[in-house]
C-alpha cells in the first residue's frame, strides 16, 4: 500500500502559530520556531516548527500532526500559516508522540498527497519544548530506513506477456524526458533508469522519480534496441513513446505511482 494512504486522526487540541485567538504563547517562551535540527527549544505543552518547500521557502496549508505512541487515537492536527510556522498544543503527562506532515497538491488535473521530511524523527514528551521542522522534498528515503519508501514516485515496470526474449530488467533502460515543470514548479532533469537484478526488492520497480509528466522511452542494452512502451494501466497501444502521469488520490493503492509496459 501506498505510503501516502489515508488516515484519519482524532483531532483534540490544535491551533495555528500566527492565530491569537485560539491559543497564547506561555509567559517567556520563546515565540520562534529553533531553525536548527529540530532539538528544543520550544514552548512547553506545545509542538511547534516550520514547514517550508523543496527551494527552503515558507509553506503554507501543510498538514502536521502528532501520535502518540501508546494510547491509541490520541492525536492532534494543525494546518501551517503564511509564513511555514505551525503550532500544536499537546496533553501534559501522555508519554511520547511522533510528528508527521503531508500536504495536498495538484498538479496536471489531478491531487496528490506528499509526506513531509521531519528535521528530526525521534519521538517526543509535551514536557521538552519540542520544535520539529518539516521540508516537501521531491526526492529521498522516508526516515524509517527499514521501509522501502520514498519521498519520490514510482513506476512498475510490466513486460508485455508476449515477450519471451527479455528476462533482465536491469538492462531495459527507461529514460523519462520532463514534459513541463514537475510538480513544485522547477524544472527536471531527464533521467535514465533501470530495473533491479532478478531476485532484488525493486527488480520490476523504479523508485524515488520526482512526481511530473513524463515522456518515457526504452532501449534494451544487450541489443541497443530500442523498445515499445505504452501506459499499462490505460487501453493506449504500444509505441516508441508514453507520456505518463503518476497517479494520485483518485485511486489510494496505486497514489504516486505509474505502470509502464513494455516490449520489442
Amino acid at each position: 500500500m501506498s505510503i501516502l494512504s489515508s488516515f484519519r486522526p482524532l483531532v483534540i487540541f490544535a491551533c495555528m502559530a500566527a492565530s491569537t485567538a485560539s491559543c497564547t504563547t506561555p509567559e517567556g517562551a520563546d515565540p520562534s520556531p529553533d531553525p536548527g535540527n529540530g532539538n528544543g527549544t520550544g514552548q512547553a505543552g506545545y509542538l511547534i516548527g516550520k514547514v517550508s518547500d523543496p527551494s527552503g521557502k515558507p509553506l503554507s496549508k501543510a498538514t502536521v500532526y502528532i501520535n502518540n505512541t501508546v494510547i491509541k487515537d490520541r492525536s492532534a492536527e494543525t494546518s501551517s500559516a503564511a509564513d511555514g510556522t505551525y503550532k500544536i498544543a499537546m496533553v501534559a503527562g501522555l508519554g511520547q508522540w511522533i510528528a508527521k506532515g503531508f500536504i495536498l497538491k495538484q498538479y496536471n488535473g489531478r491531487v496528490y498527497k506528499l509526506l513531509l521530511d521531519p528535521s528530526n524523527d525521534d519521538s517526543f514528551s509535551a514536557e521538552e519544548k519540542p520544535v520539529r521542522n518539516f521540508q516537501w522534498k521531491l526526492q529521498g528515503h522516508v526516515p524509517d530506513l527499514s521501509l522501502n519508501q520514498y519521498y519520490g514516485g514510482s513506476a512498475e515496470l510490466y513486460k508485455d506477456p508476449n515477450e519471451i526474449e527479455i528476462d533482465d530488467t536491469e538492462n531495459v533502460e527507461f529514460t523519462f524526458t520532463p514534459e513541463g515543470a514537475l510538480i513544485d514548479g522547477s524544472q527536471g532533469k531527464t533521467l535514465k533508469l533501470r530495473g533491479g537484478k532478478a531476485g532484488t526488492q525493486n527488480r520490476n520497480r523504479l523508485i524515488d522519480i520526482p512526481i511530473g509528466r513524463y515522456k518515457i522511452t526504452a532501449v534494451y542494452l544487450t541489443t541497443g534496441k530500442a523498445l515499445k512502451v505504452k501506459d499499462a494501466w490505460n487501453d493506449a497501444p504500444y509505441a516508441s513513446s508514453a507520456i505518463i502521469d503518476f497517479h494520485g488520490t483518485e485511486e489510494s493503492y496505486r497514489a504516486n505511482e505509474m505502470g509502464i509496459a513494455y516490449r520489442q
